[in-house]
Parts: C-alpha cells; sequence; structure tokens
C-alpha cells in the first residue's frame, strides 16, 4: 500500500466539513421552520372554525400532541361579521443564535341567524 507524500487533502477537508455539516442543518431547520408554519396555519384554522360558529366563544383549539410549535399564542377576535385567529410561536432551533418564528392569520365569517324569509 502506498503511503501519500503530502497531506494537502486534509487541510481541504478540516474546512469543508464543518460547512458541509452548516449546510445540512440549515436544510433541516428550513424544514422544521416550514412544518411549524404548517401546524399554525391548522391550529388558526381549527380555532377560526371553531369561533365562527354560533355558539363558538374566544377559546383556542387544543394543539396537536407533539407540535414542533414553542410558546404558542393564539389571540381570537371575534366581530360582529368575522373572525380573526393569529397564531404565533418559534421552532427549536439548530442553528446557534437564530429564532424562528412562525405568524398565521386566519380570518372567517361569523355564522348568523337569519329567521326564515328576512334577508341578512
Amino acid at each position: 500500500m502506498r503511503q501519500p507524500k503530502d497531506d494537502r487533502g486534509s487541510a481541504e477537508l478540516a474546512v469543508a466539513a464543518p460547512a458541509l455539516l452548516l449546510l445540512v442543518m440549515l436544510v433541516v431547520q428550513a424544514a422544521l421552520w416550514m412544518h411549524g408554519e404548517h401546524v399554525a396555519a391548522d391550529l388558526a384554522r381549527r380555532t377560526a372554525e371553531q369561533a365562527r360558529t354560533v355558539e363558538g366563544g374566544s377559546a383556542p383549539a387544543a394543539p396537536s400532541s407533539g407540535s414542533v410549535l414553542r410558546e404558542v399564542g393564539v389571540s381570537v377576535d371575534r366581530g360582529a361579521e368575522e373572525v380573526r385567529v393569529t397564531v404565533n410561536g418559534t421552532v427549536p432551533s439548530l442553528v446557534p443564535g437564530i429564532s424562528w418564528t412562525v405568524e398565521h392569520v386566519s380570518v372567517a365569517p361569523v355564522e348568523r341567524y337569519v329567521p326564515g324569509g328576512a334577508t341578512p
């Protein structure tokens, strides 16, 4: 077996390996953030559907078990004609020093009872 005469490849590997690891971590972080966006959108949609009914209130829907969102905040603004739900939170950070926040707003019309023959 021949021994290499120089070690030029080891310096390149010392630079390339951490850069490659950081790139992989950023890809996984982006996937976590996108999943957090979908979880926030689902929570906002379910809360809006719950709050828009005639008997609906301003209580948020139950979050999914095993949710990736942390520090979840849900605000419900129910008016006479529409309900607006805002969900915000953070996703876990794999890259130190960067905060990854998500926010989703869902707006839906409020259901109203209209007696027969009357127009809304």
